[in-house]
């Protein structure tokens, strides 16, 4: 039986718990593999009340902020349910590995936040002992997920009336400057209706998991679904992919998975590492939604997967494109229930310029761009020349301005910032604001079309390129170069700006792979986008940094570059 949809995510736990407290609605695979821990709906519930009484013994109080470190997914979980439960807005935070990480990583958001506490798990490793204990010695009070259980009537919780924001969603990569999206809880009930419309997600889905629950993707729709609508989740730490990828797609054949999420960089490393016995060794007809989101979505990535996972029974209209952003709470569009996620040939040198040509494909030229699906319901979208605030024609490439009940309140203790990108006016339209996404798209026929970021458009000679078409590229051009191993960034040269690319390889030390990388990455531009490039750098393995969604970071791989150059 379904929970009623009504009220936030903290009443919908209460109405799945009163339906069935024992059902199993998550299952976690801390290594990918055996199920190291479960909740159903009266545990989940039971162990947040427990942590909500914890915090107000230690003088937590409702509207306080705290850190919640994510140890494992289960207690992630835990923790944001008993801060939610308690009005204590949780900020998570991805575990800093490493001691210095304390300084650098999380001191940066605590310092924004205003935090009074810490709220972590059981540590899963020496490295997360380590941190825990020099947290410990810290300042802050480092409260526990694994409290024990309590006896008898439940803790009064906040009323709903009185819960506001949900939690805050520090935005990709922010570390220095962290920024924090406020997530109200009337964000998170109105995404959930964009998700099951776009999405199809209900509580007959399967959902496995693999994203980081410290970011929007991965908690909002990988996680948050088995309260949101009662459907079952398999989650496993992001870790466990990237050391074994296969360990997804055997989760989703074991578990009849019905939905799976990642970006590019996921769907090349199944490609790369897995062998054609192990595909075979794989059903995955299950799936009805296979979807690439976090980043500009790529044909070639969409073809070698189906290319190599054919034997696997995988249909191709499970695939599935989305586009989305914190500032949205996360899902903003997707290719809709029964619908094949369109690409289009368009003009290189038109797109350069703006300009949107439709080409047939084949053409001298032509680059090809897939579709981010269609807005969902209740999203006004508007395509904008961000000099001037005015509407671009339907063949012109603008940013893409949002406004809708997903769309967050703005950032954290930061009006500045806040004013910039949460209160837009488009000119001559009234008074009513808009989000700058800083997103650059066109839509055809209501589907949006994204071109890339912004902030990372290189412009050189006076033509307008795209880091991702030059990272693609650079990607192909020879064998070496690692899957989703690449950035382009622009540095500025004694002439003007010139274009660097940072490219992962399995051994940079190795001079004659090297040499030959370097030249066929050259190569491949020039012919490619008729520009040279000053400089192909080569680093190892995870070489070029990356968000915990695998968006490449083109400003921390410039620094890189600059740190190695001088």
């Amino acid at each position: 039986m379904a929970p009623d949809l009504s009220g936030d995510v903290i009443d919908r736990l209460d109405q799945l718990a009163a339906i069935d407290a024992d059902r199993v609605l998550i299952v976690e695979l801390i290594d990918g593999a055996e199920e190291s821990a479960s909740l159903s709906a009266g545990s989940l519930r039971a162990r947040a009340d427990a942590v909500s009484v914890q915090l107000a013994e230690r003088g937590v109080a409702a509207g306080d902020v705290v850190l919640l470190i994510a140890t494992s997914p289960v207690e992630c979980l835990v923790g944001l349910f008993g801060c939610m439960r308690s009005g204590v807005i949780a900020a998570p935070i991805a575990f800093p590995r490493r001691p210095e990480h304390l300084d650098t990583r999380l001191e940066p958001v605590r310092a924004n936040a205003g935090a009074v506490a810490v709220l972590a798990g059981s540590a899963q490793d020496d490295a997360e002992r380590e941190v825990l204990a020099l947290l410990a010695k810290g300042e802050l009070p480092v409260l526990r997920t694994d409290v024990p259980v309590l006896d008898g009537d439940r803790p009064p919780g906040v009323a709903g009336s009185a819960r506001d924001i949900a939690y805050l969603q520090y935005t990709s990569g922010s570390t220095s400057d962290p920024k924090g999206v406020i997530v109200t809880h009337d964000n998170l009930v109105a995404n959930f209706g964009c998700i099951a419309e776009r999405l199809g997600v209900d509580h007959r889905s399967v959902i496995v998991n693999w994203n980081p629950l410290t970011h929007d993707m991965g908690l909002i729709m990988g996680a948050l679904p088995a309260i949101a609508y009662g459907a079952s989740v398999v989650l496993m730490p992001p870790g466990a992919f990237i050391r074994r990828p296969l360990s997804w797609l055997r989760a989703i054949d074991r578990h009849r998975g019905t939905h799976g999420y990642s970006p590019n960089f996921g769907y090349d490393l199944l490609v790369e590492r897995t062998t054609s016995e192990q595909r075979a060794e794989l059903d995955l007809s299950c799936m009805t939604c296979l979807l690439n989101g976090a980043e500009q979505v790529r044909l070639r990535t969409r073809e070698r997967f189906f290319d190599v996972f054919a034997p696997s029974g995988i249909r191709r209209s499970a695939w599935r494109t989305a586009w989305g952003l914190a500032e949205s709470t996360v899902l903003v569009s997707a290719t809709p229930v029964g619908a094949s996620a369109p690409v289009l040939w368009v003009d290189a040198a038109a797109l350069e310029d703006r300009r949107v040509i439709v080409v047939p494909e084949g053409t001298r030229g032509a680059r090809s761009l897939c579709g981010d699906g269609v807005a969902a319901s209740g999203y006004d979208v508007a395509i904008v020349d961000e000099s001037t605030s005015v509407r671009v024609p339907y063949d012109r490439v603008g940013e893409v301005w949002l406004r809708g009940p997903s769309v967050s309140p703005g950032y954290w203790k930061r009006p500045d910032e806040t004013a910039a990108a949460f209160g837009a006016r488009i000119a001559d339209e009234g008074d009513e604001p808009w989000l700058r996404t800083g997103d650059l798209a066109f839509l055809l026929d209501d589907e949006i079309v994204f071109c890339g970021r912004l902030k990372d458009l290189i412009v050189l000679n006076g033509r307008n390129l795209h880091p991702q078409d030059i990272e693609l590229t650079a990607g192909l051009a020879h064998d070496a170069v690692r899957p989703g191993g690449v950035a382009a960034f622009p540095i500025d040269a004694d002439d003007g700006e010139a274009i660097v690319v940072l490219v992962e390889v399995e051994d940079p030390g190795d001079e004659v792979v090297a040499a030959e990388v370097r030249t066929a990455v050259r190569r491949a531009v020039l012919r490619e986008f008729e520009v040279r490039v000053a400089d192909v750098a080569l680093v190892g393995p995870r070489g070029v940094p990356k968000t915990s969604s695998g968006k490449v970071q083109r400003v921390a791989s410039r620094e890189i570059y600059a740190r190695h150059a001088s």
